[in-house]
């Protein structure tokens, strides 16, 4: 996804519910102010999941297309584990994982956000070897669609909470179809980016670059930290009001490799009910939007 040169046309939003239906994901994103929104296409506690029908996928692509809505993206239920070392998990992760792909299709999202999982006992090259193809053969099947690895805040012998790793499985995969979502918690949390000072900024968004490419970042997932720098806590907070703070988040927002990738609020709110519209009044008043 190519960066937005016009501050203007930012797309910010956040993670709404969609458990009234799919329009009722719509709502609520009118209802905070957000043009772009991530939902979960079906429980994420279950390990099966519905397509949406047809009426109600074509009302959605719509409706989200009148309210100017883009891009959906999906977040993939917690349950999967693609590196998991027990029984048959890494199976059944691919195929829900699948499944979800499928839903973003009829949905017309851009695509779908997962956690690749713990690794449990299992070395950390064959986990990103069996990972890879997992993922390959997923993409083969499905031939619409992507697929965006998230990087975990590293607890638990947690797969994907470094730059590098994430970069490993991308490159055995080799596809243009799988891309990265970018955590600012969870890349505090796992201590890869610590320093969100302009300096700390530029140095994270040179090795990214390095290790991922760029154009391979098309969401991120902007949310403050209630824990420290490597604690591997996995603990999100409203913007600026967390440990990586406002100027934390002006110089990150600004920089150019950043501000025009969708950003996508997962933050508890200020009424604890998720993204609200303070939060993203605050990311745009950051960025330097009127």
């Amino acid at each position: 996804m190519k960066n937005q040169k016009n501050k203007s046309n930012k797309r910010i939003g956040g993670h709404v519910s969609a458990s009234g239906g799919f329009l009722t994901a719509i709502r609520e994103a009118k209802r905070i102010g957000a043009n772009t929104i991530q939902i979960f296409g079906a429980s994420p506690v279950r390990w099966s999941a519905l397509l949406p029908d047809s009426e109600t996928a074509k009302k959605f692509i719509s409706e989200c297309k009148i309210n100017d809505i883009n891009p959906v993206f999906l977040h993939a239920p917690y349950l999967i584990n693609l590196a998991s070392p027990k029984g048959n998990m890494p199976r059944i992760s691919e195929a829900l994982l699948e499944r979800h792909l499928e839903i973003a299709n009829e949905l017309g999202a851009f695509g779908v956000i997962f956690h690749i999982g713990s690794r449990g006992t299992r070395p950390q090259k064959e986990s990103e070897h069996l990972v890879a193809k997992e993922l390959s053969d997923i993409l083969g099947r499905i031939k619409e669609g992507r697929l965006i690895i998230e990087n975990s805040a590293g607890a638990g012998n947690l797969v994907g909470d470094s730059l590098e790793e994430v970069g490993s499985i991308m490159k055995l995969v080799n596809n243009p179809r799988l891309g990265f979502c970018l955590d600012t918690a969870h890349a505090f949390e796992a201590g890869i980016f610590a320093d969100f000072s302009k300096k700390g900024v530029d140095n994270f968004a040179k090795m990214l670059n390095d290790k991922i490419g760029a154009d391979n970042l098309w969401a991120i997932h902007l949310n403050d930290s209630k824990t420290p720098a490597g604690s591997n806590k996995d603990r999100h907070e409203n913007i600026g009001k967390g440990l990586i703070g406002e100027e934390g988040f002006s110089n990150f927002l600004n920089h150019p490799i950043f501000n025009g990738v969708p950003a996508i609020l997962e933050v508890p709110g200020y009424d604890d009910n998720g993204p609200d519209k303070k939060n993203i009044e605050t990311v745009k008043r950051l960025s330097g939007i009127d």
